[in-house]
C-alpha cells in the first residue's frame, strides 16, 4: 500500500493525465492509504472553486476510495521525533507534512506519492513516487 498525498489527490482531480495513469496502476495494486491532515488540506481546496458544492462532491468521492487513517497518539509520537530531529539539523519541513510523515511510519507505510519531495526527501525511511 502507498500513502497518497495531497499533491497527488490534486492532480487526480485536475484530470492531470501523468497521474490519472499512476493512479490506474496502483489500483490495480490494490487499496490506497493517506490521513485526515491530507484530507483536510485536499478538502480546503474544494471550497474556494467556483462551484464549491460540486467540487467538494467530487472530492469527497475521489477521497471515498482511500482508506483514510486518523492522526493517532502513535502518529504523534513520531511526528514530534521527526520534528526534534529536523529542528536539531536545522532543515525543518511544512508542519503537515511531518504529520503526515509521522503518519506514515507509526503504520509501517513506507512510500508516499507526492510532488513534494524537497519535504520528504529529508525524512528517513520514506521513499517517494512521482509522475
Amino acid at each position: 500500500m502507498k500513502f497518497l498525498d495531497t499533491s497527488f489527490l490534486i492532480d487526480v482531480i485536475r484530470k492531470h493525465a501523468p497521474a490519472k495513469i499512476l493512479l490506474d496502476d496502483l489500483d490495480k495494486e490494490g487499496p490506497h492509504i493517506s490521513n485526515t491532515i491530507v484530507a483536510h488540506e485536499f478538502l480546503v481546496g474544494a471550497f474556494g472553486a467556483t462551484n464549491s458544492e460540486m467540487e467538494l462532491k467530487a472530492r469527497n468521492n475521489l477521497l471515498s476510495r482511500i482508506i483514510i487513517l486518523d492522526f493517532d497518539l502513535a502518529a504523534a509520537n513520531r511526528s514530534a521525533l521527526i520534528e526534534a530531529d529536523l529542528r536539531a539539523k536545522g532543515e525543518m519541513i511544512g508542519g503537515a507534512d511531518i504529520l503526515i510523515a509521522g503518519t506514515m511510519i507509526s503504520r509501517g507505510i513506507s512510500t508516499i506519492v507526492t510532488k513534494n519531495t524537497r519535504h520528504f526527501e529529508k525524512i528517513p525511511h520514506i521513499n517517494i513516487q512521482t509522475w
